[in-house]
This record gives C-alpha cells, structure tokens and sequence, in this order.
C-alpha cells in the first residue's frame, strides 16, 4: 500500500524516534512519502528526455508499456518528494520544467576513487596486441546504450577506409549482441568486469566510444578525462551537458556519422590531443566525492530549517 498512500509505519517511527529533520533518498522514487522535508536523487532519464531516438525505434506495443512506466514513477517522485538533486545540470533544467513547484538541485557524479589509487588497479585482463586503433566501451549491455551500431559503424568503416584497422572492446558478453561473421574480428567481448580492472583498460586504449541514446549520468565520461582518452560519443543534450568540448559528437542513430567520427579521432592526432586537454579542463566541472558530500550536507541543512 505504500506506493498508494505514501505511508511506511516503520519508517515513520524511525524519523519521530530518532528525531530526523530531513531525509535523503540517494536514486528515487521511494514511494514513501516522509514527514519531513525529502531530497530525493534523480535518475531517470526516461521520464525527462522523450525526444530521445530511443523511443522512435519502439514499437507501438513498446511505447504503450513505456507511456505507462512513465506515469507510475512520475506520480510516485511527485508524491514522495519535496525537494530534487541530479547529476546533469541539463537534466536538473528539464526536471524543474517536469514539476514545476519542486525545487531541483545539481551535484554531479565522478570517476570512482580507484582511479586515483594505481596501486589498487587490477591488470588480469591483458588485450592482445593490435596495430590498429583501440575504441572501449566500459557498460552493461541495455537497449538504450545502442550497442549494435557498431555493426554498422564497423562495416562503414571497412567500405571507406580498409585499411583502417579498428576493434571495438566491450565489457559484456557476445550472447547479448550477436555479431556477423564476417566483421566477428572487429570486436572483443571481455564480459563484466570488476571497477579496479578499468583504469588497466583504459591505458590499453585509444578511444573511449560511448554510444548511448539517453542518459543522466555516465561515469565513462569523467573516467576517459581522467585517463586522458578522447571520447567519441553522440550528439545529444545530456552527453553535451557532461562533455562539452571534451568529446567529438556524431549523429547519435547514423552509422556513418559515427564511423566518420572514430576515423578522425584515429588518424588526426592533434585533434585528439585537444579533445584530451579539453577533457582535463571538463573534469574540472564535476563534483569529487567530498563536494559531493559537502553539499548533499548543506542542501539538508538548508531544506530542514
């Protein structure tokens, strides 16, 4: 019933007995509704971005189930929450325009601290050797990363350029995206991977290729700045919001635009060396844990009184 009525017994009786003046909810919805100020998270991209290319390529039957997933979270963020926090300033603009009396903040995420700690990387996985340029992508395999225009971006890219040698490193297993034969040697599927074996994949790489039709938050894009790898990813507001000129953008459903994209990271290093200085000045503009904590402590603080 606490997804109706917004009420939780045992969590009550937590807040009145221990006092509570506020409540942080990290991702929401909760579907318990406090009675006290609530800052809830916001992570769901599905509910804010519906211009997306994600939804174009549904079918009907897909976009009726999704219509319906959208308005159970929507009523139940606007029932459990006072107050919002995204990762994305262009996702915290979209969501003040979503709940219009509900005041949203920004406080973005960052690369995990293991990035910082070399001495903790993991090195077991080891690429073989390839003369050609490395693209990785650190993800789960989910509809909406639309994984499987690398088939096509692969087969643009040996009909333009064949001399052009490329593979696509991917962090989850082939069962999930059957390729073609024909372009089989193109990709390498590791599956998941433990975080402490990322930095070790990025310094075997050249390219970090992300592309996903909608988003929040990825952490692949302040781990690429952090590892000083361009990024190659699509055109779309939330990418551009997070990377600014710290990526080289294709059109996020078009093959050729991304085989194009991938080829002038490749083959024009300077270019490559700038999007690299950009990204170090973009990571820059992310929150790091303690920031994070700092104001996640002051927004509290501010909404309880």
């Amino acid at each position: 019933m606490t997804i109706i009525t917004g009420r939780d017994r045992f969590m009550d009786n937590l807040v009145s007995g221990h006092c509570v003046d506020a409540v942080l909810t990290i991702f929401g919805p909760s579907r318990w509704c406090p009675k006290v100020p609530h800052l809830s998270g916001f992570a769901m991209a599905q509910l804010v971005i519906l211009e997306s290319p994600f939804y174009a390529r549904m079918t009907k039957r897909e976009r009726i189930k999704w219509f319906w997933w959208r308005k159970i979270r929507q009523y139940s963020f606007k029932q459990s929450a006072d107050f919002f926090w995204t990762e994305n300033p262009f996702i915290s603009k979209r969501l003040e325009n979503l709940f219009g009396n509900r005041e949203v903040f920004t406080i973005t995420n960052y690369y995990n601290q293991v990035f910082d700690t070399p001495d903790a990387w993991q090195k077991s996985i080891i690429l073989s050797e390839f003369t050609g340029t490395t693209c990785l992508s650190v993800s789960n395999y989910y509809p909406h990363k639309n994984f499987e225009i690398l088939i096509g971006v692969v087969r643009c890219l040996k009909t333009n350029h064949p001399d052009f040698l490329v593979r696509f490193v991917l962090t989850f297993d082939q069962q999930e995206m059957p390729v073609p034969d024909d372009i089989r040697e193109a990709f390498v599927f590791i599956g998941k991977v433990d975080f402490r074996e990322c930095p070790s994949l990025y310094t075997q790489c050249d390219i970090m290729f992300m592309p996903t039709l909608i988003e929040c938050f990825t952490a692949t894009y302040p781990e690429a700045m952090r590892m000083k790898k361009p990024i190659v990813t699509t055109d779309l507001q939330f990418a551009r919001g997070l990377c600014g000129e710290a990526a080289c953008y294709y059109n996020a459903v078009d093959c050729q635009s991304a085989a194009d994209a991938i080829y002038r990271v490749a083959t024009d290093q300077a270019y490559a060396r700038q999007l690299v200085a950009n990204g170090t000045v973009q990571l820059k503009h992310f929150d790091n844990y303690e920031q994070r904590a700092d104001k996640l402590v002051k927004i509290l603080e501010r909404i309880s009184k």
